[in-house]
């Protein structure tokens, strides 16, 4: 279970990855081109995926944070250096932790309290990135250009984890 809940992450970083790649090919300003969408930018939702991953890594980590406030990106150089940072710094983490199953109680940004898993909030952080992603493909789209696909199963033969 450790070692696909891992896969998943990984999947995750990838996806970003694969994105941000495909997004310094196109022109620069892109990212910053206000569209219609659940955020104004593509740079926007890049900050929004960064800073709830961060948020969620603070939190299996045992800080106590209820909210952090969201920075866009000016260029993909900064978001392929953040992310590709903090994926490794999450990985890390999850490396050293023996059992997923563990809890981790939090308060979020409503001062509920909860508790899951972090097996969960992975999948949790997997899953809002997914989303996330697909919003920025329609965006790019939008926008006028083709986009990159970040399916899971084109990690997989990507990565020749089949």
């Amino acid at each position: 279970m450790k070692k696909l809940t891992l896969q998943f992450f990984d999947y995750h970083s990838w996806a970003n990855k694969q994105l941000i790649e495909h997004l310094s090919k196109l022109p620069k300003e892109i990212i910053h081109k206000e569209v219609n969408s659940v955020f104004p930018s593509i740079s926007q939702t890049f900050a929004h995926m960064y800073v709830v991953d961060e948020l969620w890594f603070l939190r299996i980590s045992g800080k106590s944070v209820n909210s952090i406030e969201a920075k866009p990106f000016i260029t993909t150089q900064e978001m392929n250096d953040a992310f590709t940072y903090l994926h490794n710094e999450m990985l890390e983490f999850l490396n050293l932790i023996d059992d997923l199953e563990q809890p981790v109680i939090y308060t979020n940004t409503k001062g509920e309290h909860f508790r899951n898993s972090i097996r969960e909030i992975i999948y949790h952080i997997v899953n809002h990135g997914t989303y996330h992603r697909g919003n920025i493909a329609a965006m790019i789209r939008q926008l006028g250009y083709q986009g990159v696909s970040t399916d899971y199963i084109y990690y997989l033969r990507d990565t020749n984890k089949e």
